[in-house]
């Protein structure tokens, strides 16, 4: 079995998706677009996601913020930022681009 690193640069990362463990609804939220609040239930069924002022919304909020602010600010700094994805070849949860 072989590992297999998948680097994605932040001028890569166009969304955040959020998947209901409930119903497996989803929804992808535009890296652009993350200035506003954690959203709190799943579209489709209602179930809770993220209870208002929770250290989970409050994560992800601050995890929106941070992505805003790299992906705007990278060119003016020093480094690049990149997130590493380590995939297992032939584990039934991987997904390689397509």
């Amino acid at each position: 079995m072989s590992e297999t690193s998948l680097n994605i640069e932040m001028a890569d990362l166009g969304a955040v998706k959020i998947v209901c463990t409930h119903c497996h609804a989803s929804i992808e939220l535009p890296v652009a677009r993350l200035q506003s609040d954690a959203p709190e239930r799943c579209f489709h069924c209602r179930a809770e996601w993220f209870a208002p002022e929770s250290p989970q919304a409050t994560a992800l909020q601050h995890l929106f913020r941070a992505l805003v602010q790299l992906q705007s600010r990278e060119a003016a700094s020093g480094c690049q930022v990149q997130f590493v994805m380590k995939t297992d070849r032939g584990s039934p949860k991987t997904r390689m681009p397509k």
